[in-house]
């Protein structure tokens, strides 16, 4: 699947142009020419702010959905975040739009992964083990209460996050997808699931179910002893 960016254009006058793409250069090469989009003919580029890969477009548009109701303000603040992302990359591990955890809270270490595997499993250390403390990051209080009521084992009575990832002989694969977990982890107790409302049946299902119950019976009936 192609991966799509989305990223962010300073204008000449100050404001600040969002949009998506599959290629940043040659799309800000177009808006540069005139031939982008309508804001900026009207509003011409004066720099490429920063961009951000998304896994498909669906994600990248609504990335761009969140990131244009922000304020002027708020959007240089997340491309100056981004920039600095880009310049120190990975050290942070993204959750959402907003929600970012510095790489120097999660613990991770390299450990020999456990059962079959051939020569190579026993003799390297290529198993990940993650540990991260959820009461000392920086994460929103609202994260914290959500991850410590979890009813997950990875989650210990102490609040601490304990992953192990020992799936492919690479250790920097196993890191990945360690950090992979932990961010999925993460990023499920952001969303309120819908509140369940009571129904009762309705009065078609029932006479389904009793002429299914009678079929049924009537089916079993016919299994008895055969009297001449």
């Amino acid at each position: 699947m192609r991966e799509w960016f989305l990223y962010l254009i300073e204008c000449r006058d100050g404001s600040i142009y969002t949009g998506v793409s599959v290629d940043v250069a040659a799309r800000y090469a177009a808006h540069a020419a005139g031939r982008g989009a309508r804001y900026t003919r009207s509003h011409p580029p004066k720099r490429l702010l920063a961009s951000v890969e998304y896994p498909d477009r669906s994600s990248a548009l609504k990335a761009e959905y969140e990131v244009k109701c922000l304020s002027a303000d708020a959007k240089r603040a997340y491309a100056d975040e981004l920039a600095s992302a880009e310049r120190a990359p990975g050290s942070v591990l993204k959750i959402s739009e907003r929600v970012s955890i510095p790489l120097g809270e999660i613990e991770l270490n390299a450990i020999r992964a456990q059962g079959a595997g051939g020569q190579n499993v026993n003799k390297v250390s290529s198993a990940i083990h993650l540990r991260f403390d959820v009461g000392a990051s920086s994460l929103p209080d609202f994260y914290k209460e959500r991850l410590l009521k979890l009813s997950d084992q990875r989650v210990s009575r102490e609040g601490v996050i304990v992953i192990k990832a020992q799936q492919s002989r690479s250790q920097e694969k196993n890191r990945g997808e360690a950090l992979k977990r932990l961010q999925e982890l993460i990023a499920g107790v952001a969303s309120t699931p819908r509140p369940r409302k009571p129904t009762k049946p309705t009065r078609t299902s029932q006479k389904k179910r009793l002429d299914s119950k009678n079929r049924r019976g009537a089916i079993k009936a016919l299994r008895g002893k055969v009297v001449d």
